[in-house]
């Protein structure tokens, strides 16, 4: 692994960007944006540092975490009413796309793991754009220290607000 002070630009822009999503999806998003953004932390802080099964220059690790979010993102993006969702679902294909090709072609490693940052930023940007959206349409964050939720007026002795229909449908 590089030093700290040697790793390219792109590491430290996509860090940002993750670090800048999760904050942001856990303060101003709704559960859609909450439940990815947990997914999305769990899988970088949970399989990353701990599973390191490669095959050449293929981790296999790395493939079952890129297809488990996919199944998950990819459900959501059916159930739910996010664009950005199917954004994110896309750069998950085409993520696995490039494991496949790494797998089966001659692509060179740096080649596939620029082309898995890259896509990785792609989902964090379509994550940030869908809690930008959410926010400036008024809707209401879920999280109580992004915003006020109707619990909170609940107890205070307000009347709640009609909700807006929920974006999951659970049946």
């Amino acid at each position: 692994m590089l030093p700290v002070m040697e790793r390219p630009l792109f590491y430290w822009v996509s860090y940002f960007l993750y670090s800048a999503a999760v904050i942001l999806c856990w303060l101003r998003g709704g559960r859609p944006e909450r439940l990815c953004a947990g997914l999305m932390l769990w899988s970088h802080l949970a399989l990353g540092p701990t599973l390191r099964v490669n095959i050449g220059d293929v981790y296999i690790d790395t493939i079952v975490e890129d297809a488990l979010l996919f199944l998950v993102f990819g459900w959501l993006a059916l159930r739910s009413e996010r664009w950005w969702l199917l954004v994110a679902t896309a750069a998950m294909v085409l993520t696995l796309v490039v494991h496949a090709c790494t797998i089966w072609t001659d692509i060179s490693w740096a080649a596939a793991v620029s082309a898995r940052v890259g896509l990785a930023i792609l989902e964090y940007v379509a994550l940030l754009a869908g809690v930008a959206e959410r926010w400036m349409a008024g809707e209401t964050p879920v999280s109580r220290i992004g915003g006020t939720a109707p619990a909170s007026r609940c107890r205070q002795g307000e009347p709640v607000p009609p909700e807006k229909p929920s974006s999951l449908r659970f049946s």
